[in-house]
């Protein structure tokens, strides 16, 4: 959405590189300590920008729902960065929640002529760039959450992404194994900060949905059935996921990615481990990440996990497996 927009009002767009080694470590120097994994890695990347650019935009987003709230690191990113980096460019960081300031349209709408009166002074020219990268931001999440009746038909094997892998060196005479990838989306795209999960398990043959997949009205309705309202946004996605695929168990497992010190992925993970334990129906792996995560450690897990799965097909018995942690 904000690529789009700053495009079409005449900004020269500059995106910090994949995280690599050197953002990481520049990150964890700088970054408070208490901070959590990911949010230290976004110190590193502003701080591999701040020689590049005339602006820096970190926007605090609060809440695009009534109720729900996002990560609170997420409002604060800008003014810590700020209160400790004064020689940064200048930040562009407008403000926006529904939850907590009742924000709407109209918010949205004047955000838009505030940064874009940096860039232009054609009024018109500012409409016409929020027009259009709102529309860009509806196809995109289109084309990336599920209809009910396309995560249907993957879960009965109408429809696979397996055979678009032109770079698997086996072939597959069997029915894939299906796993539920639950993790903040941030991460599950980032191949450095999730150890390129995501690409090990289909390296191996494995369909994957992740939460950003999953269709809205199933999450909704998942955390629904809880006792109380758990609003952190983020993490009802992922728990949504967790409980809709433990009810249904149309997958052979689930991953869980807590990223260290997340305290809603804490208790996200808590109420995913003790739910896990009481439907007792598909395996949970939980593991968390941080800075000092091992690729070779991760490597074992998963080949671990992965054959656990297997076995358990092989049987075919009901998964009385617990939930699995590293």
């Amino acid at each position: 959405m904000w690529v789009k927009f700053f495009e079409k009002i005449g900004a020269q767009v500059i995106i910090s590189p994949k995280t690599n080694n050197t953002i990481k470590t520049l990150g964890v120097r700088f970054a408070p300590d208490e901070d959590c994994y990911n949010s230290k890695l976004y110190y590193g990347h502003v701080i591999s920008l701040k020689k590049k650019v005339d602006y820096l935009f970190i926007p605090r987003l609060g809440s695009d729902h009534p109720v729900h709230v996002g990560c609170p690191k997420f409002i604060s990113l800008a003014e810590v960065i700020h209160s400790m980096y004064p020689e940064l460019p200048e930040l562009i960081n407008p403000y926006y929640s529904q939850a907590k300031a009742n924000h709407g349209k109209l918010r949205l709408l004047m955000i838009a002529f505030q940064v874009g009166w940096k860039f232009t002074k054609n009024p018109l020219k500012i409409l016409l760039a929020l027009r259009l990268a709102v529309r860009s931001q509806r196809i995109f999440r289109k084309k990336t959450h599920f209809s009910i009746e396309k995560l249907h038909d993957w879960e009965q094997g109408k429809i696979s992404e397996i055979s678009t892998l032109s770079d698997l060196n086996f072939k597959i005479e069997k029915k894939p194994l299906k796993v539920a990838l639950a993790a903040h989306r941030y991460v599950i795209h980032d191949d450095f900060a999730s150890l390129n999960i995501y690409n090990k398990l289909r390296e191996r043959g494995i369909e994957i949905i992740t939460s950003e997949q999953m269709p809205r009205e199933i999450i909704q309705d998942e955390m629904a059935k809880l006792d109380y309202n758990f609003y952190f946004e983020y993490e009802r996605e992922i728990l949504g996921t967790i409980l809709y695929f433990l009810r249904h168990k149309t997958v052979d497992g689930i991953i869980q990615i807590n990223t260290f010190s997340c305290g809603p992925d804490s208790i996200a993970g808590e109420v995913a481990s003790q739910y896990s334990k009481r439907l007792k129906s598909v395996t949970l792996l939980q593991l968390t990440f941080d800075e000092l995560t091992g690729e070779a450690g991760l490597n074992t897990r998963l080949e671990a996990f992965v054959d656990m799965l297997e076995r358990k097909r092989k049987k075919k018995c009901p998964s009385h497996f617990p939930t699995l942690v590293a």
